[in-house]
Formats: structure tokens, C-alpha cells, sequence
């Protein structure tokens, strides 16, 4: 597999060489945790990867071999994590992308300010391949946290996924699924409620975290308290706090002549949302809270497949750095799993749903309940590489929460629950240098995002420069010339 090594050619970095230390002057270094900002300008020293020193403005002498940049004033903050990605989504499986292709997401992350990614599901051995690519420095990529195959019912959803129909092989499962390097395992919707008991049970005896859909035949409250680790997606939270959950639960559904299959689960869904008990709600982000269960959201996927036919216009200009196979995906309403059935009633019900779901963001962050910034890029239309995060971000701004607090959901916020906190998720001595600096401060609108200057990936600095020309590579591999 040919891994774009015209990235190293057209950006003049040279990965097989030691980096030289790096001294990024007169910046503001912001911090998300306390939402403040440097009280004076700062010089970070990296080293190795590493942030070696930082000190008040012109404090610090580099030596001869030092590269110097000039920060001009810029707002630090740490490298962003993406906390639900599918680079190599098992979605778009049977169109048979080539690797190659796939490849040219990765530094798209990093070229918008994503250092991180946890991918949710994907093939084992290409995310090795990436990661080894990544270390090796012949691929701009970020961080890869994986999960590999799906965890899913005997007629699982998506290819690749592993089927599992009797609780007994619960155990052989997870441990295959460790030893072969996964970092975490994936539960999906189909997966019967006995033998998600089981592997749940099983993963808590043995410390393998868990994390995914709740599935279909478990309430997110029963999943709390069976040990899950992060629920994505919101899902079946809004079933489970409604006012009529047992009779939509039984089926007991008055749907009066309605006998359309479309028809009746939009009425159904409406029923449920209009159903929806504070109260009720309040109970279950308290428990969220107290069992320490962490959700990812994942707000911007659920606004642009809402909202898809004015965001595809508004998003056009990114399509010319997206994959060939992407490109055709997600914007097939033919084939596209996220596409169908797009009738004015349907497309009024998601609008709804986003709106709750925006109020449920801010209600379970003044519960307590701790979040993660995710994309779910990949098969879902519009969830862009490293843009996607930014995107999320300012949806969390509009949910409610403050700017440092969308910060949080992708920088400190993943360090703590991937237990990497002592390493990254703030900018400070002795952590990783990974870096975003913005011309603004995102503290004072999180639109800053906007307007990167520098990323500095693993103590690797890509400047403006090196940033546009390797879109510039991007665009040309794609075709888009």
C-alpha cells in the first residue's frame, strides 16, 4: 500500500530526521479548565515531543539548532480530539475504497486542529498500518484510539462486524478482541439484551472499557448502572424519559388509520418526543452522573443530516478534499443509508429532535454528566475531518454551554476518560506538544476555531504554509485539481 509520501516532498518535513527543538514565541496560552486566558504573553520550548519549558515572553534563549516561530499574539490551546470517527467506516465497505483513499482523511484531522481521534469501529489492521505510518512519521495523522469490529447481534447491521449469538462466547469474544489490539469494545443496536448483560459483566471483571449504542432491548439507565463507559449518540435516552415509555415499549400506539410503515414511526417518534418527562429526564442524568457514564453527543451529526439539504450547499467548498467515494456517499440519496425517505414530515421531526437534543446538552452538563466531542465522520454526510469537531463545538456553544466548556468536551475532557490526562488535554510543561494556535480567542467566541495559524502535531509545527499545502496534495490525489 502506497501511504502519500508526497506529503514529506511538498511540505519539506522531513519525518525520518530528529525535529529539532521548536520555540513558539509570544502567545497566549488559554486555559479551558479555569476559562482564562495567560495573564502575559508565554514562549513554549518543545523538545522531543514534548513541552519542555514555558515561560514569560523572551525569557527563554533558544540555542543554534532551535527553530523559532513567531506566535504574533496567537491563543493556544491543546491539541482537539475527535471522540467518535469511522476513517475507514464499514458503512461504505461494499463500494470497495481503496485504501489510498481512505489515507487522505488522516491529515485532514491534524491539518484543522484534531490530534486525536477514537475510532468506533474499522479494520484492525489498516488503523495499525495508519498508526505505524503516524509513528514512523511517513503519514500526517493523529492519535488512534480503537475499538475494531462491532459488537453487534447474530444478523449484524454493517460488514466486518462481529455477530454474537449466545451470552457463553461473550468472554472468547472480548479476549480475542484485546489481544488483538483494540483498546476498547464497540456494542452496537442489535445486540440482544442478555448477551450485552454478559459482556458487560464480563468487561467490568476484566477492566476492558466499553463503550457505543445502547442497545435496542437495554434503557440507557440499565446500561448506566451495568458498568457502560461512554453511550454515543443520545440514543434511546428520549424513549426511556418519556411520559408513555411503557406503552411505546409494549407497542400500545394508537396510530388511528396511519398505515404507512414511514407514517407511523414518524408518528411514533413525534409521540415519543412530545412525551418527553423532565422530571423523568432530570432522574436519569443524575444517575448518568453518579454511575459516571459519559456520552457523546455527536450534536453535529444529528443537525446536518436534519438540516442536509441547506448545510450540503453551505458545506460545497469542502467537497474538494474529500475522497472520490465519500464525495458519491453522501450525496446519493439513492443508496445513502442517512439519505432516505426524505418527506417534509419526516425532515420536520429531525429539526424537532435536534432542538431537544440541544436542550439535553445543556441539561446533562448542569447535571454533571460529562461529555465528548465527536463527529461520527465517515459514511454520514457532511461530518468533515477535523472541521467536523469545530462544528460540534459551536453547537455546544448554541446548546448553552460556555466556549471553554465546548473546549473541554475535546481536550481535557477526552484525556481524563482515555486516562491520557498526565500526558495531554492542557497545554503545560511535560505534556505532549500538541497544539492549535488561533488568531483569536476562542474563550470570547468559539469561532476562532475558524481561523487556525499553527498546529503543532506531536512537537511537529505545520505552519500556514504547510497546512494549505497539504490540502493542496489532498486536492490533487483526490482528482480535484
Amino acid at each position: 500500500m502506497r501511504y502519500l509520501v508526497f506529503f514529506i516532498l511538498s511540505t519539506a518535513l522531513n519525518f525520518l530526521k530528529a525535529e529539532p527543538p521548536v520555540l513558539v514565541k509570544n502567545i497566549w496560552i488559554v486555559d479551558v479548565l479555569n476559562e482564562a486566558v495567560s495573564a502575559t504573553q508565554k514562549d513554549i520550548l518543545i523538545e522531543n515531543d514534548l513541552i519542555k519549558r514555558i515561560d514569560d515572553a523572551g525569557k527563554i534563549h533558544p540555542s543554534a539548532e532551535t527553530t523559532v516561530y513567531e506566535g504574533n499574539g496567537a491563543y493556544v490551546i491543546p491539541g482537539m480530539w475527535d471522540m467518535h470517527a469511522h476513517p475507514d467506516d464499514p458503512e461504505v465497505w461494499r463500494f470497495n475504497p481503496e485504501n489510498d483513499q481512505k489515507s487522505l482523511l488522516m491529515p485532514q484531522f491534524v491539518v484543522h486542529g484534531v490530534t486525536g481521534i477514537r475510532d468506533m469501529a474499522g479494520d484492525m489492521d489498516l488503523i495499525e498500518n495508519w498508526r505505524k505510518h503516524i509513528k514512523n512519521r511517513t503519514l500526517i495523522g493523529p492519535q488512534i484510539i480503537a475499538g475494531g469490529p462491532l459488537l453487534d447481534g447474530p444478523n449484524p447491521m454493517w460488514d466486518g462486524s462481529v455477530g454474537i449469538s449466545d451470552a457463553k462466547a461473550v468472554g472468547h469474544i472480548a479476549d480475542s478482541l484485546i489481544n488483538s489490539g483494540v483498546d476498547f469494545l464497540k456494542v452496537y443496536s442489535l445486540l440482544p439484551r442478555d448477551i450485552y448483560l454478559a459482556l458487560q459483566e464480563y468487561a467490568n471483571k476484566q477492566g476492558y472499557q466499553v463503550a457505543g449504542h445502547v442497545p435496542f432491548g437495554v434503557k440507557p439507565s440499565e446500561a448506566a448502572v451495568a458498568g457502560i463507559n461512554c453511550q454515543e449518540h443520545f440514543l434511546e435516552i428520549l424513549k426511556e424519559v418519556s411520559s408513555k415509555e411503557e406503552d411505546i415499549g409494549n407497542g400500545d400506539i394508537d396510530y388511528g388509520n396511519i398505515t404507512s410503515r414511514l407514517d407511523r414511526y414518524v408518528f411514533r417518534q413525534n409521540l415519543i418526543l412530545d412525551t418527553y418527562d423532565s422530571e423523568k429526564a432530570s432522574a436519569l442524568y443524575k444517575l448518568f452522573a453518579q454511575k459516571n457514564t459519559w456520552h457523546t453527543p455527536t450534536i453535529s451529526m444529528w443537525y446536518k443530516n436534519a438540516y442536509y439539504e441547506d448545510e450540503v450547499k453551505a458545506d460545497a467548498s469542502n467537497f474538494e478534499h474529500l475522497p472520490k467515494y465519500l464525495q458519491t456517499y453522501w450525496k446519493s440519496y439513492e443508496v445513502n443509508d442517512h439519505l432516505q425517505n426524505r418527506l417534509p414530515a419526516l425532515l420536520d421531526y429531525k429539526k424537532k429532535e435536534v432542538a431537544k437534543y440541544m436542550e439535553m446538552i445543556k441539561e446533562m452538563h448542569d447535571q454533571g454528566v460529562m461529555l465528548l466531542a465527536g463527529t461520527d465522520v465517515g459514511a454520514n454526510p457532511l461530518c468533515w475531518p477535523g472541521i467536523g469537531v469545530h462544528n460540534e463545538l459551536k453547537l455546544m456553544v448554541k446548546a448553552g454551554l460556555t466556549p471553554a466548556e465546548a473546549l473541554q468536551t475535546a481536550t481535557i475532557n477526552p484525556a481524563v476518560f482515555l486516562g491520557l490526562d498526565a500526558e495531554q488535554g492542557t497545554v503545560a510543561e511535560g505534556k505532549i506538544a500538541n497544539l492549535v494556535l488561533l488568531n483569536t480567542n476562542p474563550l470570547n467566541d468559539i469561532n476562532a476555531l475558524d481561523q487556525i495559524a499553527t498546529v503543532v502535531n506531536q512537537g511537529q509545527l505545520l505552519d500556514e504554509a504547510k497546512r494549505m499545502a497539504i490540502l493542496k496534495e489532498i486536492k490533487s490525489a483526490i482528482g480535484n485539481k
